[in-house]
């Protein structure tokens, strides 16, 4: 599509064609007892031959040839049709480009080419008053025609702008899933060789399982990454498996996480788009929690459902050394975006000795959404 703009303009400007051909053959017609005048037609038409042609004239070479010789003609045999070619030079030579300059003299050369068979000799004709109103008239359509060029420039400027502002927020978008998805897994992987490690020497049935877990994981964080960056799709896949809550904690519990999970709402009654978002928000809270809880703590999930809001609370025990929220710049705060984004809000900090993570969003109709400390 984008190939066959350029042609366009082009075609269109074939129908300078038109106007140019009809005032030849009529100036033709009554310069005919002219051999002389209806050989300087002949000239004129050269260059708008050549613009059809593909093969334009420099622009001041297109109006001594476009113009003088039809000037001549009036001057020859009187004021006749043949002004039309002068009218649509100007008009022509206004609409590629209308600077004022070239809008003064086009103006000055509209007015007084009328009326040069006048200073010639002839009788003054009411003609050239028309003619000389026309080609003004003619003036202004070109400096529109030069305006709306510009203007249709300036669109597909703005519309290559606006890709590569889709493209970058889709990048942006995608490296977030990714990050989510890895940083939860990676966590994962990390506390299961961590426990197969610690206990290789005493339990070596324990350490495998806690292996293959890990292993287990790192392959679903495989087909994750492939989904989101759109390498597998597969017909089979059940999109809402990894908005699993239950599915969430178990796999950190199977890691050695002790997780408290309360779930106080009916998540296959609400709307896809608040439950995808609070999977997103509880898997970046469990993974943080994961890595900066103190040893041994236990980390709270409470999910509940207040009227038309969906309430997720994340809290861990903190550590003597302040907690850091995300690693990163696609963690929490990228999620606060995507859940502002639905109508929702969402607030991360310190407790007495926990730390919690909250976030809020509608599940009734959209509208703003304060979030309470």
């Amino acid at each position: 599509m984008s190939e066959a703009r350029p042609e366009r303009p082009r075609q269109l400007e074939r129908l300078w064609a038109v106007p140019v051909v009809l005032g030849a053959v009529a100036a033709g017609v009554t310069s005919w007892g002219s051999p002389l005048a209806v050989a300087l037609l002949v000239v004129a038409l050269l260059p708008w031959a050549a613009e059809q042609a593909r093969r334009p004239l420099p622009e001041w070479l297109f109006a001594v040839l476009a113009i003088a010789p039809v000037v001549v003609v009036t001057v020859l045999v009187d004021l006749n049709a043949s002004m039309f070619l002068v009218t649509s030079a100007l008009s022509r030579l206004v609409g590629r480009r209308s600077t004022r300059r070239r809008i003064a003299a086009a103006a000055v050369v509209g007015v007084v080419a009328p009326f040069v068979p006048v200073l010639a000799g002839w009788s003054l004709n009411v003609g050239g008053v028309y003619f000389a109103i026309g080609n003004l008239l003619a003036i202004v359509v070109g400096v529109l025609l030069a305006h709306t060029r510009s203007l249709a420039a300036e669109l597909r400027a703005a519309d290559a702008r606006l890709a590569v502002a889709r493209a970058q927020e889709e990048r942006t978008r995608l490296a977030r899933d990714v990050h989510d998805l890895v940083a939860h897994s990676l966590t994962v992987v990390v506390l299961q060789i961590g426990g197969a490690r610690r206990i290789l020497r005493t339990d070596g049935d324990a350490a495998e399982a806690a292996l293959s877990q890990a292993e287990l994981v790192c392959r679903e964080s495989l087909d994750g990454v492939r989904e989101v960056v759109g390498l597998l799709r597969t017909e089979g896949d059940d999109p809402l498996r990894s908005w699993s809550l239950d599915h969430l904690v178990e796999t950190y519990r199977a890691a050695g996480v002790p997780i408290g999970f309360d779930l106080r709402a009916d998540l296959d009654a609400l709307p896809i788009i608040a439950r995808g978002t609070l999977s997103r928000v509880v898997q970046e809270a469990l993974a943080n929690a994961a890595r900066y809880r103190t040893p041994g703590s236990t980390i709270d999930v409470v999910i509940r459902h207040d009227r038309d809001v969906l309430v997720g609370r994340v809290t861990n025990h903190r550590p003597p050394a302040p907690q850091a929220p995300s690693t990163g710049g696609y963690g929490l705060p990228g999620l606060r975006e995507q859940v502002e984004r639905v109508g929702g809000g969402i607030e991360s900090g310190p407790d007495g000795d926990r730390w919690v993570v909250e976030c809020r969003l509608p599940t009734g109709a959209p509208r703003s959404v304060v979030v309470a400390q």
